[in-house]
């Protein structure tokens, strides 16, 4: 039957389709930057939040095959007021639809979110929103990139999106 050639040959350069597939354009490229295990310390003051006190975080990123998307596995040590040890696990890419970046993570006290973020220079910007207590709070986090292996770290918060509380601010070192 003249089936089975017809079909291999369909088989054959679908494959080869797949395989040849899109590259990760210069957008996606510019994240090699967070490639590799970070580690941050700091003190979060007192605030509408709590207490403060130490906090440490350790971020291992790696791409994923294909290089579209890091993944990125956080382990987060927090004061017990404002929630203690938290493990994270997430996905950072570039959306060519909306041209922007965008991280998408959940994390092991049921949380989860989508992350937007821009490049301006040698600095990083991450928007989102959550929810607490009832309440929609703003956040953003600025990762200006100090040399290729330290950056620092703001992350404020908004009740309004206007004037913003700086919560952590740390150096975030490459190991």
């Amino acid at each position: 039957m003249h089936l089975r050639p017809v079909l291999m040959v369909i088989v054959l350069t679908g494959s080869a389709w797949a395989q040849a597939g899109p590259a990760p354009g210069p957008e996606v490229q510019k994240l090699d930057y967070f490639v590799g295990t970070w580690t941050g310390e700091g003190t979060v003051p007192s605030g509408p939040w709590g207490a403060g006190g130490k906090y440490s975080v350790t971020h291992t990123q790696q791409w994923l095959d294909g290089r579209f998307f890091l993944l990125c596995h956080s382990e987060v040590k927090m004061p017990s007021g404002l929630g203690g040890e938290m493990i994270s696990d997430g996905f950072t890419g570039f959306d060519l639809d909306k041209k922007q970046y965008i991280s998408i993570g959940v994390d092991s006290r049921g949380g989860h979110g989508e992350t937007h973020g821009s490049l301006d220079g040698d600095t990083w910007t991450w928007t989102d929103s959550a929810t607490y207590n009832g309440k929609e709070i703003h956040q953003r986090e600025t990762n200006k990139m100090l040399s290729p292996n330290s950056y620092r770290a703001v992350f404020e918060v908004s009740d309004d999106g206007v004037k913003w509380t700086v919560m952590m601010d740390t150096i975030v070192t490459k190991k």
